[in-house]
């Protein structure tokens, strides 16, 4: 049967909530796309964050995991909507919460990612276990962003296409996920297949050259 097609991004697998795991940062109100829920941050030299390329060797933050108002409290979501519009950051919508929003981050560099593969070009094999990969936003261009404006996750996806031979790419491949369908049937290898990923190159690894300490 065939796998089920559930784009969510980068789900934390087995997420914890100590300082390790998962951090608060400012969102960017100078940025111009907007943040789902499992999309790629990255962490400006001005200290706040905005999205990050699912392709571009642009070092990552972590993933975003959440949303909070002015002073961490409250939701960030204006308007009832399901994800951040950064169109609704300046001037703050509702009017009364000013400041700054934050964004919650898995940030760990140690913490593994669940992510669907797309359909585009040869399906992954078990054989690309341990090789570097990029994503691509469904519906959109390799670096444009995209999300489910209802559900507010990401649709970014494991771009079959872009396996690589060396480690220029964001994200690395280190296995099938043991995850279930709706229909009772094992994820599989092919079209949609859950893989599990951890990010390659990440702003709080030690080894990094542009390593922060957060």
């Amino acid at each position: 049967m065939a796998n089920d097609n559930s784009p969510r991004g980068l789900q934390p697998v087995n997420l914890g909530q100590g300082a390790n795991a998962v951090g608060y940062y400012r969102v960017s109100t100078g940025g111009s796309t907007d943040m789902y829920t499992g999309c790629p941050v990255t962490l400006l030299a001005s200290g706040y964050v905005v999205v990050a390329s699912p392709t571009l060797m642009v070092p990552i933050l972590g993933v975003a995991v959440g949303f909070a108002g002015p002073n961490k409290r409250g939701l960030a979501i204006p308007q009832g909507a399901a994800f951040l519009d950064v169109s609704q950051l300046i001037p703050p919508s509702p009017a009364s919460e000013t400041g700054d929003r934050y964004v919650l981050v898995a940030h760990d560099p140690q913490q593994l990612f669940l992510i669907q593969e797309d359909t585009g070009g040869t399906a992954l094999a078990l054989a690309d276990v341990g090789a570097w990969c990029d994503a691509i936003y469904r519906g959109a261009t390799a670096i444009a962003v995209n999300g489910d404006a209802d559900n507010g996750w990401a649709n970014i996806e494991l771009d079959a296409s872009g396996v690589v031979t060396t480690t220029a790419a964001p994200l690395r491949i280190l296995g099938l996920a043991d995850t279930v369908n709706t229909d009772g049937t094992n994820n599989a290898v092919g079209d949609y297949a859950k893989w599990i990923v951890q990010v390659g190159h990440h702003q709080r690894a030690g080894g990094d050259t542009n390593a922060i300490v957060v």
